[in-house]
């Protein structure tokens, strides 16, 4: 007597996944989410196109191993897709929190040249070396000596990076050299931290004395030898190490004086600026390091492994 038994069912395909569809418009403007979350969707993909190759085997047969098999199949690509859809999930969670918080900026996307470099400054990390690097956090930066001469400035953040031990500074440099020399070309119409760019002949908002524009520069808030040795930044994959690193929680524009005073440093301690302002870029870079860390946070639960 023949064995008979059901096809596991496939769930949805990915365009009428309900999460993409539920986004608030809003987000979907800010940055499409097939685009960013691209990894996990391709994923869920692949196991749905298994799942149909299987759902289209013969369903019944008189061979128990064959059954066996076929069932122990359905049940291994039940649970690989309910992995999948996790992590899109968690990726569509990490990146419309970033939207809804710049909902007049997107998300750069970064092409192979730029994700091939990155990945060849990172290829060789270890798992002891992506834990050793967050040993020197970021406030590690925050406590160097400025220098003589300069009135009520004693500390400068990463103008010079500590004396980190050659194992770690190995480490740090590639990547950091990485993400410097990838930066996205951001257009001048781009919002960042909801403004536009500074006009050029206008008032330089850095300085209180009618300093003029004389150019504009896409700024890190977070320098970028800062964010390499944020928590659990070098566990993530070189295109979200792209993505967080240019993310609009991270991005602002400067004028090109302000942004040539900083070097690689925070713009809150820049030399000369009004100091409303300075406080201000400090507010700024804080609340920008508690999103990117979020974001780094939930980037890392779409992962696999």
């Amino acid at each position: 007597m023949a064995s008979t038994y059901y096809k596991h069912a496939l769930l949805a395909t990915l365009t009428g996944f309900s999460l993409v569809a539920a986004l608030p418009s809003s987000a979907v403007a800010a940055g499409p989410i097939e685009d960013v979350c691209a990894g996990p969707i391709g994923e869920l993909k692949n196991i749905q196109a298994q799942i149909r190759v299987h759902n289209a085997k013969p369903r019944v047969s008189t061979d128990r191993a064959y059954v066996n098999a076929h069932n122990a199949e359905a049940r291994q690509l039940n649970a690989a897709q309910a992995q999948a859809i996790s992590r899109v999930r968690q990726c569509v969670s990490a990146f419309s929190q970033v939207m809804r918080n710049h909902p007049q900026s997107t998300f750069p996307n970064p092409n192979p040249s730029q994700i091939a470099r990155l990945s060849d400054a990172t290829k060789k990390l270890t798992d002891t070396q992506r834990q050793a690097v967050t040993r020197w956090n970021p406030k590690t930066y925050d406590f160097l000596d400025y220098g003589p001469g300069k009135k009520a400035m004693t500390t400068r953040v990463d103008r010079i990076p500590p004396d980190f031990p050659p194992s770690i500074r190995s480490v740090i440099r590639p990547i950091y050299q990485a993400l410097d020399k990838t930066r996205p070309a951001i257009p001048r119409t781009s919002v960042l931290q909801g403004k536009l760019p500074p006009r050029i002949g206008g008032p330089d908002p850095a300085y209180g004395n009618g300093r003029p524009v004389t150019g504009v520069a896409f700024d890190h808030i977070i320098p970028l030898r800062r964010l390499v040795t944020m928590r659990n930044f070098l566990k993530l994959t070189p295109e979200d190490m792209w993505r967080v690193a240019n993310s609009p929680a991270n991005s602002q524009w400067l004028s090109k004086t302000a942004n040539s005073s900083k070097l690689s440093g925070s713009s809150a301690f820049i030399s000369g600026a009004d100091p409303t302002w300075l406080r201000e870029q400090a507010q700024l870079r804080e609340r920008a390091e508690s999103e990117v860390q979020q974001l780094i946070e939930a980037l890392l639960k779409t992962q696999k492994g």
